[in-house]
């Protein structure tokens, strides 16, 4: 039996405390899949395919693993915005266009109370989201390639 069968029953209690603590609606992992950005790094991400998933997001989530992710799925290019609405923790966010990388925010902060609204914005079918910093660990950049592997 691996570790993470152990802790995944845990976490799930944790997410599901946090809610009731905070009042905040719970959003239970997605199926996932396998992104692997610019040949050499690989994240299991959640499948955000459902308009209610990906209003949803990570939100209310109390962290990110590190090489997990959410990947919000979009039938053809368009604008996707996201905003950090009930964010706990900072996120790299990629927009990824015809299996390209076209545009990476880094390190974007959670929504504060009173702080300023802001919506990252750009053009795409593809927007993975992941644990801030990753995009300079793994020297990420406009243009790399980006696959999804299916189960």
């Amino acid at each position: 039996m691996s570790t993470r069968a152990l802790t995944a029953p845990w976490l799930l209690v944790g997410v599901a405390w946090a809610a009731l603590v905070w009042g905040a609606e719970v959003n239970p992992p997605l199926p996932t899949a396998t992104v692997v950005l610019a040949g050499r790094v690989s994240i299991v991400a959640e499948l955000a395919q459902r308009p209610e998933e990906q209003i949803l997001g990570l939100s209310n989530r109390p962290a990110l693993e590190p090489g997990r992710g959410m990947l919000f799925v979009y039938e053809r290019p368009q604008p996707v915005g996201i905003w950090m609405k009930d964010m706990r923790f900072p996120l790299d966010i990629l927009w990824i266009r015809e299996g390209r990388i076209v545009k990476i925010e880094k390190d974007a902060p959670p929504l504060v109370p009173g702080g300023p609204e802001r919506v990252y914005t750009a053009t795409a079918d593809l927007v993975l989201e992941v644990p801030a910093g990753l995009a300079d660990r793994e020297k990420l950049r406009l243009g790399d390639s980006a696959r999804v592997r299916q189960p």
